[in-house]
C-alpha cells in the first residue's frame, strides 16, 4: 500500500516532520485513545523493565541496540553507586535504593509508552493531511504523482544549489501538493457517495442525475490530472538538467586537473597533441556549460510555465 503523503503547508514544522516520518501512523483512530493508548501490557513490561533498571541497570544499557553512550554511561554510574550502598550499608539499604530507582524507572517507562507523537498530531490535525489510504485508487494514484514530482524538483541538486533562481520551489511546490491533495479528497468523497447511490434502488431519474455527476467527476479529474502532467513535465525538465549538472561539475573537475596530466604526458612523451587532448577538457566543460544553461532555462520555463497557470 502507498504512503504518499501531502501535508498542508501551514502545520507546525515540527509536526510536519513527525508525521511525515511515520505516514504509515496515519489517519488516526477517529477518537482518543484512552490511557494515552497505554495498555495493560504496557504496565506490565514497564515494572518488568523497571525492575532491571532499579537493581540491574547495566543488563538493559547494555541490551540496546546501538548502546548509546549517555544511557550506558548513567546506568553504569547507577549501578556503581548502588555497588557504593550495599558494601557500605549492607543489603537493606541497597534493596531500599533499587526500590526507589525501579519505581522511577517504572513511572519514566510508562510516560514514554502508548500512542506515538506523530499518531497525536495525526488526530490533532485531521482534515489538515491526505493519506494515500485515505483516497479510491483512482485519486490514490494522483495523489502518488503528485508526491513523486514534488519531491523530484525539491531534492534535485539544482534546484539545493539555487540554479532554478526566480521559483520558490520550497514554498510553491508543496502549497501546489496541497492544493491537489484537497482536491482528491473531494473527488473520493464523491465517488463515496455515488457509490452508495448506486448501491440502493436506482430508478431512470436517479439514474440520469447519477450520470451527470459522473460526467462532472470525469471532467473534474481529467483537469487534475492535466495539473499534475504540468507538474510532473516540471520535475521531468529538471531531471535533465541535473544530468547536465552533474556532467558539468564532473568536467569542470577534470579540467582543474589538466594542468597537472599536461606535466605528466610532457614529462613522458613530449608529445603536444597529448597533452592537447587533455587541454581540450576545459573547452568540453565550457561547451557542457552553455548546455547546462539551456537545460537549466527550460526547467525554470516548466515551473513558471506550472506557477503561471495556477496564479
Amino acid at each position: 500500500m502507498s504512503n504518499s503523503l501531502v501535508l498542508d503547508p501551514d502545520l507546525p514544522e515540527a509536526h510536519r516532520r513527525a508525521m511525515a516520518a511515520r505516514p504509515e501512523l496515519l489517519p488516526p483512530p477517529p477518537d482518543r485513545p484512552a490511557w494515552r493508548g497505554r495498555t495493560f501490557a504496557d504496565v506490565l513490561t514497564a515494572l518488568a523493565l523497571s525492575a532491571l533498571w532499579g537493581f540491574l541497570p547495566l543488563v538493559p544499557a547494555l541490551a540496546r541496540r546501538g548502546r548509546p553512550r549517555l544511557p550506558l554511561v548513567a546506568a553504569a554510574l547507577l549501578q556503581a553507586a548502588l555497588l557504593a550502598v550495599w558494601a557500605g550499608r549492607g543489603f537493606p539499604a541497597f534493596f531500599l535504593a533499587g526500590l526507589a530507582a525501579q519505581g522511577v524507572a517504572a513511572v519514566v517507562l510508562l510516560a514514554l509508552a502508548g500512542e506515538s507523537p506523530a499518531a497525536e498530531y495525526g488526530r490533532r490535525h485531521r482534515g489538515r493531511y491526505v493519506h494515500a489510504s485515505m483516497l479510491e485508487p483512482l485519486d490514490a494514484a494522483l495523489l502518488d504523482r503528485t508526491v513523486d514530482a514534488t519531491e523530484t524538483v525539491l531534492n534535485s541538486p539544482i534546484d539545493r544549489d539555487g540554479l532554478l533562481d526566480g521559483i520558490a520551489n520550497r514554498v510553491t511546490l508543496p502549497r501546489q501538493a496541497w492544493e491537489i491533495a484537497e482536491t482528491l479528497t473531494e473527488l473520493t468523497r464523491l465517488r463515496r457517495e455515488q457509490g452508495s447511490a448506486r448501491a440502493g434502488r436506482v430508478t431512470d431519474r436517479i439514474g440520469e442525475v447519477l450520470a451527470t455527476q459522473e460526467e462532472a467527476l470525469t471532467v473534474a479529474t481529467r483537469a487534475l490530472a492535466r495539473r499534475i502532467s504540468a507538474l510532473e513535465e516540471y520535475a521531468r525538465r529538471t531531471e535533465e538538467a541535473e544530468a547536465v549538472y552533474a556532467e558539468w561539475r564532473t568536467l569542470q573537475d577534470l579540467a582543474e586537473d589538466g594542468e597537472a596530466y599536461r606535466e605528466l604526458l610532457s614529462r613522458t612523451v613530449r608529445d603536444q597533441l597529448a597533452a592537447g587532448e587533455v587541454g581540450e577538457l576545459a573547452e568540453r566543460a565550457r561547451d557542457l556549460e552553455e548546455s547546462l544553461r539551456d537545460s537549466v532555462e527550460q526547467a525554470r520555463l516548466a515551473g513558471l510555465t506550472l506557477v503561471t497557470r495556477e496564479g
